[in-house]
């Protein structure tokens, strides 16, 4: 056989597994170009969300868990700039491509100073009797837990309480240390601060997984109403961030089955976002000398923050850098 011959048969036989792999590599391409752009959306909207929470309470207040009691936030604004920023970045217009986009949200949450708030799609009858699928609000729900004793503390996200004692059939509110000290109060988990801590973390972590849960299935039900066909779930996502929303006002967001423009494969994404009011020494994060960089709120930069993270690891994971307080670099 030829040489020439020999050239030609190699051709015929890996060409099309050349061409193969060249087409599987321009779509997997594709494929993490339009994560990016998915994640960037979800995130960006989740931010403009939780900055409209911030500054819809009082103006007079300091910006602060104080003012949240005082003059809980409007979860409407919020939620209303979220999807005002993701239609933006999706550049979804009119009134009717919005709607459509909203069904692939199924729970939009706000965990709040002392609860949390679902808007979420739920039937009812109009006016005239005639069934009616739309987004509401659910009334909020407590962070709850109850003892072998039948005792209830409602928790918040940072240390102030509500226990109702059953031996002495009575409400009380205060801080844990300073409920703990009162004679008359009868629960023993507000002795011990390492496991109320402990069981505080849990409950708020579980009130959040199993309504989200709940409610994410739920959305199954409206589908066919909808218009949608992708199956709804809680995707799977680590207890780390789990952990990390309990000590904040935060924001859930999820978008799921969004359709790619490639392929017939859905996209799912979720975004987590905190207040990050609770903590003394914020990490701040944005642009410096062209480069991404992150500082603690406590080296007096006088560098403009486009975020705000409660710790050095989750700024590192948004591909910030950090900045020394020691030497500037």
């Amino acid at each position: 056989m030829k040489i020439t011959d020999l050239v030609l048969l190699f051709f015929a036989i890996f060409l099309p597994v050349f061409v193969f792999i060249e087409i599987d590599y321009e779509k997997t391409k594709t494929y993490i170009e339009y994560d990016h752009f998915h994640e960037g959306a979800v995130t960006t909207a989740a931010q403009d969300a939780i900055h409209t929470l911030r500054t819809n309470v009082k103006p007079s207040l300091e910006a602060g868990y104080d003012s949240y009691k005082i003059n809980p936030a409007n979860p409407q604004p919020a939620f209303e700039t979220f999807i005002q920023s993701l239609a933006g970045n999706y550049r979804v217009e009119n009134e009717y491509s919005v709607n459509k986009m909203l069904r692939y949200v199924p729970v939009f949450a706000i965990l709040d100073y002392d609860g949390l708030l679902l808007n979420v799609y739920k039937e009812y009858k109009d006016e005239r009797g005639d069934s009616v699928v739309e987004r509401v609000w659910l009334p909020k729900i407590p962070l709850s837990y109850a003892d072998n004793e039948g005792n209830i503390i409602n928790f918040t996200v940072d240390d102030d309480l509500e226990v109702y004692d059953t031996e002495l059939k009575e409400w009380f509110f205060g801080k844990r240390a300073e409920l703990a000290e009162d004679p008359e109060i009868t629960i023993p988990l507000l002795e011990n601060e390492k496991e109320f801590d402990q069981v505080r973390r849990q409950t708020i972590v579980s009130v959040v997984q199993e309504n989200l849960a709940y409610y994410i299935n739920e959305h199954n039900v409206y589908t066919k109403a909808l218009d949608v066909t992708y199956k709804f779930a809680l995707p799977l996502i680590p207890q780390e961030d789990w952990y990390n929303t309990v000590d904040d006002i935060s924001i859930f967001a999820f978008i799921q089955g969004y359709p790619y423009k490639v392929d017939t494969t859905a996209y799912n994404e979720y975004a987590f976002v905190g207040t990050r009011l609770h903590y003394q020494n914020p990490i701040y994060a944005g642009e410096v000398n062209n480069e991404r960089r992150f500082w603690s709120k406590s080296c007096n930069y006088n560098y403009k923050a486009n975020e705000i993270y409660s710790t050095k690891k989750q700024a590192a994971a948004a591909g910030y850098r950090e900045l020394s307080c020691l030497n500037g670099k």
